[in-house]
Parts: structure tokens; sequence; C-alpha cells
């Protein structure tokens, strides 16, 4: 007989995974649509997709993991699993983070006008560092998560002494303050300062449409659709901080109401973040609109 809290997180299962699954699935099918096409990808749009599958990855892993710490650990083979879950939950999350970053850079050096003088040759080699940096956040992302899951499966054998114990469990914090820095920290603080740019850029826009009411007009609404974009996406990566940070506080007990808000939490992140994408961007809002709209 399942318990209230067991039958809550059953329905958010059935409700987000599916959700999730087709929001960040339609951002990869329209991207791919364009490529089988012959149509090149923009910066902006490599990097979208780049989040579409990441989502997915992490929907797919964090139904599995809360479905796992549910009802499966009661397996022999439960230490060993949850720690395979952990690595790839982590590993998403931060490289969600760093995703986000890189989204915002491409924002501000297309839209920002006028950009500080040490963005100008960055502006000027965008294409050619789409690809290094998503390599990089997924090297990143992967040193940062992996590795610290690995020392955890090394830590759940019985057969560890105490000082070795002690010793893995130094390495494990020592990990969490590099993934916390490097992992969440300098992506947001990349974010915020990418945000403030373009705010910037966009007052002196105002200011330039008070003027003269017919300037600029297409460039208001890119600024001002790509601020809100950025803005949304770093307030999720900051709330989901918050949880991922007060759950670590608190001593884990599956049967508790904190730990059914933390999993729905996690469990509608990636469907939040693809509804922000797609709002976000005209081309996969159309295709949206389009797939909603009664056929006449």
């Amino acid at each position: 007989m399942l318990s209230a809290l067991q039958l809550i997180r059953a329905v958010m299962l059935i409700v987000t995974w599916p959700c999730g699954t087709i929001l960040n699935s339609s951002i990869i099918a329209v991207y791919l649509s364009d490529w089988k096409k012959g149509v090149k990808l923009g910066e902006c749009d490599q990097i979208s997709v780049s989040m579409g599958c990441t989502n997915l990855l992490l929907q797919c892993f964090i139904t599995l993991g809360v479905a796992f710490l549910s009802y499966g650990l009661h397996l022999p083979f439960a230490g060993q699993v949850s720690a395979a879950i952990g690595a790839v939950f982590w590993f998403s999350i931060y490289l969600s983070f760093w995703l986000t970053a890189g989204l915002s850079v491409c924002y501000c050096l297309r839209l920002v006008n006028p950009l500080p003088k040490y963005f100008i040759q960055l502006k000027r080699r965008l294409s050619r560092i789409v690809t290094p940096l998503l390599l990089w956040s997924v090297a990143i992302s992967f040193i940062m998560s992996v590795p610290m899951y690995g020392i955890v499966g090394m830590a759940t054998d019985q057969n560890t002494t105490t000082n070795y114990y002690s010793m893995i469990s130094n390495v494990i914090d020592v990990y969490k303050i590099f993934g916390g820095a490097f992992g969440m920290g300098l992506p947001t603080l990349i974010t915020s300062v990418c945000i403030l740019l373009s705010l910037i850029s966009l007052l002196r826009h105002i200011r330039r449409m008070k003027q003269k009411p017919q300037f600029g007009s297409p460039q208001l609404k890119n600024l001002i659709g790509a601020c809100r974009t950025m803005f949304l996406l770093m307030a999720l990566n900051s709330f989901s901080f918050l949880i991922i940070f007060s759950s670590v506080l608190s001593p884990f007990n599956v049967e508790t109401i904190w730990e059914t808000v933390v999993f729905s939490c996690f469990m509608l992140n990636p469907s939040c973040e693809a509804i922000v994408l797609i709002s976000g961007n005209s081309k996969l809002l159309r295709t949206w609109l389009k797939s909603l709209a009664p056929q006449g």
C-alpha cells in the first residue's frame, strides 16, 4: 500500500516525465529539421539545442532517480545505482549552469551595442568559439561530478577502514566546494555580467527611442526577449541551487514532506527551462503556436 507522499511523487512522475520529454524533444526536433534542410544553425541555436538535450537527459535521470529513491532503496545494489544516478544528475545540473552562461554570452555579444573593447574581439570570433565553449562546458561538468560519485561509491564499500573513510569524506567535501564554485558560482557570475550589460544597452535603446520613435524597434524587441530569457534561466538555476543547498544541509529522509517538495522541484525544472527557451525564441514559439492552433 503506497503512502500519501509516495502517491504524490508517483503522480508528479507521471505528469512531469512526458511534459519535460515532449517540450525538450520539440526543441531538438525543430533544430534537427532545420539541419536536415541544410539551414545553418546560429550560435544561440546551437546552445539552445544543447540545452534541450541536457534537459532531456536530466528529465530521464531525475525520473529514474526519484522512482528508485522512492521505491527501490531496499535492493542489494542500491548504493551503486544511487551513485551512478547522482553522477549523471550533478553532471546535468552543472552543464545546465554552463550552457545558460554560454547562451547569455552569445545574446550579449550579438545584441549589446556598444560593447566594451575587450568583448569586440570575442564577438568577431563568436562562430568559432561556440563548439570549444560547449566542449569545455561538458568537460568541466564531467570533472566536477563523475569522479566525485566514483569516490562516493568507494565510500559505500563496507570493507573500508575508518581512516580511509575519513580521507574519502574529506576529498568529497573538497569536490563539493569546487563544484559549487566552478560548476555553479562562476557560470552564474558570467550570466549576471551579461544580463547587466544587456540591461544597460536596453536602457540606452529606450532613451534613443524616446528621441526617435522609429529607431531600433526590432533590436529593442530582441534585447527585451534576450534579457527576459537570461534572467528567467538564471532564476531557475539559482532556485535549483537553493533547493540543492538546503537539501544537502538537512538529513536525507525520503518519507518526509520536504524531500517530496525537493523531488517535485527537480522534476519540474527541465520542463520550466524548456518553456523559457521556447517562449524566448521566435522560431520555437511559432512552431508551438502552429501545432496548438486549430487547423482550418
